[in-house]
């Protein structure tokens, strides 16, 4: 499993390549995110505000993440 991260206009893209189905924890100086592949991201309970699901490349997930990153959790 690889994790790399690239700013952009619109966040920093996260993308993690792997075989498996996964979720990501961002956490940030305040706040923590947990990406959920799919449609699972738009039925989660824990982060009601805005909702954003993992999306599946060819190489695995990515998602684009607003805010600051402390840390980054891959849960498989």
């Amino acid at each position: 499993m690889d994790v790399e991260t690239q700013e952009t206009e619109k966040g920093t893209e996260i993308k993690v390549r792997t075989n498996k189905e996964i979720a990501l924890v961002v956490k940030g100086p305040e706040t923590e995110r947990i990406y959920l592949p799919g449609s699972a991201g738009s039925d989660s309970s824990y982060y009601v505000e805005k909702t954003e699901a993992l999306e599946k490349t060819t190489e695995g997930y990515g998602v684009v993440h607003t805010g600051s990153i402390e840390k980054i959790e891959v849960l498989s």
